[in-house]
Order: C-alpha cells, then sequence, then structure tokens
C-alpha cells in the first residue's frame, strides 16, 4: 500500500508539472493565433472593395484545402474520432452562428460598438467552463476580464463611452474582430438614424454572437486532445461555406460569394495570404485552448486588437491616439503579467524527492544504494 501511494505521489506531482509547462504554451500558441489574425485582418483591408462574404468564402476554401492535405499526410481521419464528432459539428457551428450575429451587429450598430460587445467573450467563455467543463474562474481572470475589455474600449471608442466623432472613417476600425466570435470582416455601417429598437435587437443579437462565441471556444476545451487542432479547423471552414452562402443572399442580396468576374492575380495572391494566415489563427487558437483553461484563453485573444492597431500605425500609417495606446498598454500589460506568474509558479515547483520527478527512481535508488554498499563493504575486506 505504501508503494501504491509513494506511485500515486509521483504520478499527481509529474501530471502537475507537466500541466504547468503545457498553460505557458497554451498562452504562447494563443498569441501566436491572435497575431495571425491580425495579419489576415490586414490584408483584407487591403481588398476593402471585395464583398466580405466572397473573402470569407475563400478563405474558407484555403482552410478546407490545408487542413485536408494535413490529415492526408498524417494519414488520420477527415471527420475525427467518432466520439467527438458532434463536439466538433457544435464548436464549427457555433462559431459560425457568432460570425452572423457579429455581421449583423456591425451592420445595426457603429463599428466600435460592435467590437466592444464582441470582446465580451471571455466573460461568457469563463461562465460556461464553469458549467459545462468544471473548470474554475479564477480571480485573476475575473480582474483579466475588467482589465481588458476596459482596453479594448480604449482602442476601439465605442460611441456610448466617447461619443460619436465627426469626420471619422468607420473603416479604420474595419479589422478589429475576435477569432470565432468575429471570425471574418466587416462589412457595411448603416446609418446613425437606426431605430432604437432595431439598435435593441443589434444589441441583443450582438451579445447572443458573444455568447455563442464562448460556447465554441469551450468545445474546444470539451474536445481536449481527443481531436487535432488539424480537424477543428477543417469543421469550421466546411460549415464557413454555407453560412456564407446565406449570409451574402440575405445581407447583401448576392449569392455568388466566388464573385463574378475572375480574380487578377494580385487579388488571388492577396486571398492566398489571407487563408494562410486564418488557416494559422485558427489552428494555433484551437491548440492554445488545448493546453489552456477557456477564461484564460479566450482573454489572450484580446491581443489581437493590440496588433490590428499596431499594424495601422506601422503599415496603414493611421495616427496616434492616447486612448488606444492606454487599450494597448492594459491589454498587454495584464498578458505580461499572467506570463509571470505561471513563471514563478512553475519555478517554485521544487520536487521534495527524486521519485517524484522519475517513473523508475525507487529502482535506481535502491540501485545505487546497492552499489555503494558492496563498495563499502569492499572497502572494508581490503583494509
Amino acid at each position: 500500500m505504501k508503494e501504491k501511494r509513494k506511485f500515486l505521489s509521483r504520478k499527481q506531482s509529474s501530471l502537475h508539472l507537466e500541466d504547468k509547462h503545457h498553460s505557458l504554451l497554451g498562452i504562447f500558441f494563443i498569441l501566436l493565433g491572435a497575431f495571425s489574425f491580425s495579419v489576415m485582418f490586414l490584408f483584407v483591408k487591403l481588398m476593402k472593395d471585395a464583398n466580405t462574404f466572397t473573402l470569407v468564402f475563400y478563405r474558407a476554401v484555403c482552410e478546407i484545402a490545408i487542413a485536408v492535405a494535413e490529415l492526408k499526410r498524417s494519414q488520420k481521419s477527415l471527420l475525427g474520432p467518432p466520439e467527438v464528432r458532434l463536439y466538433l459539428v457544435i464548436r464549427a457551428s457555433t462559431g459560425a452562428i457568432a460570425v452572423c450575429a457579429f455581421f449583423y451587429g456591425i451592420q445595426m450598430l457603429p463599428l466600435p460598438d460592435a467590437v466592444t460587445l464582441q470582446f465580451i467573450t471571455p466573460a461568457f467563455s469563463a461562465a460556461f467552463a464553469v458549467c459545462l467543463v468544471g473548470e474554475p474562474w479564477k480571480l485573476l481572470d475575473m480582474i483579466g476580464s475588467v482589465v481588458c475589455l476596459t482596453g479594448v474600449a480604449f482602442v476601439a471608442h465605442p460611441t456610448w463611452l466617447f461619443g460619436t466623432p465627426t469626420g471619422t472613417d468607420v473603416d479604420t476600425n474595419a479589422a478589429y474582430a475576435s477569432e470565432d466570435a468575429s471570425e471574418d470582416e466587416p462589412i457595411s455601417i448603416v446609418s446613425e438614424d437606426v431605430a432604437l429598437e432595431q439598435k435593441t435587437m443589434a444589441v441583443l443579437v450582438s451579445l447572443g454572437g458573444a455568447a455563442t462565441a464562448g460556447l465554441a471556444y469551450v468545445m474546444v476545451r470539451k474536445i481536449g486532445d481527443r481531436a487535432s487542432a488539424v480537424h477543428m479547423v477543417l469543421y469550421f471552414g466546411a460549415l464557413s461555406i454555407p453560412i456564407t452562402l446565406i449570409g451574402s443572399a440575405y445581407l447583401v442580396g448576392e449569392w455568388r460569394i466566388w464573385g463574378k468576374e475572375m480574380l487578377s492575380l494580385t487579388d488571388a495572391c492577396l486571398l492566398l495570404v489571407i487563408g494562410f494566415s486564418s488557416y494559422a489563427g485558427q489552428f494555433f487558437t484551437n491548440l492554445g485552448l488545448q493546453h489552456e483553461t477557456a477564461a484564460t484563453a479566450t482573454l489572450a485573444t484580446s491581443t489581437q486588437i493590440v496588433w490590428t492597431y499596431i499594424f495601422e500605425l506601422v503599415f496603414l500609417h493611421e495616427a496616434l491616439d492616447a486612448w488606444s495606446l492606454a487599450g494597448s498598454g492594459l491589454i498587454l500589460g495584464y498578458m505580461m503579467v499572467v506570463a509571470v506568474l505561471k513563471l514563478l509558479r512553475e519555478s517554485e515547483y521544487i520536487p521534495t524527492e527524486e521519485t517524484e520527478l522519475l517513473p523508475f527512481a525507487d529502482e535506481a535508488e535502491s540501485g545505487v544504494k546497492e552499489q555503494y554498499d558492496t563498495h563499502s563493504t569492499h572497502s572494508r575486506h581490503n583494509a
């Protein structure tokens, strides 16, 4: 019984240490995903005259092509393990519904308002994670929700906080979006004289989109490592195509989302970059969610708005804004605190016994002891 308890102690300690490594790795993957999506949005702005749903369609085609090629190369089933296929469908469909809700919100509300509402997703993710996966919502995550949402509001400049700017090009914020919940690019903004009832409905729909996006994130946690991140990208791309058909026909009045004219070489290259960067964003975000809790991971996606703002300053020569700089500082500062705390927590783990580190340390220890005893006996005999 004593040996059994010792083995369990070693196993639990090993898993504890492994979880800490995975947690920090998950944050790193999420940040890579946010960076990849920001690259995607930068190139989307270069194609701002294209139908948004056309961009989404070709992006989905690229995602499907890359995912299928990777699964074929690794000799994995395209549909994924049977026991998680339902979760894969739920994850993809909730992400696609969130996209439609975001599109509706940006049509009926000023873009900064829609973007700010979309970044309420981390709170929904944390709530769903507690109910469906049993993950705790820690104090640090609660504080982070307030800090990151405040940072997003400073960068996005919602009208209810900053008022309606005059002579502002709404398109300058068109790249701000969140991965699953704002999977794709904004299309158009209607006039501000929208009826109060419509605005109220748009707010409710946007909140519903943030909730379904949070559910999509939690489904990744529910799936865990039973399916690869590539399977999740494939399912999302496959379900995005019918969603774009319906969305384009209903919102834009055009069902031919592949475009009416032949693509130029430049447009084709831009679409390829959008497709590859989108695949990278989806892949790294899903991979990060497999190693990090939903609450912390979704907060890390807030860095996407920071990268987008940096790209606008560097490549699109947007003017510096004190509020945006403050918001970026809040988000990046919080993520730095999280990373430092995780590193400190990992460094504080010092095993009390060597047997906590190696599964066969007992045998190794007894072997060393036996060699020492033999050597001592031999020395005494010679003496």
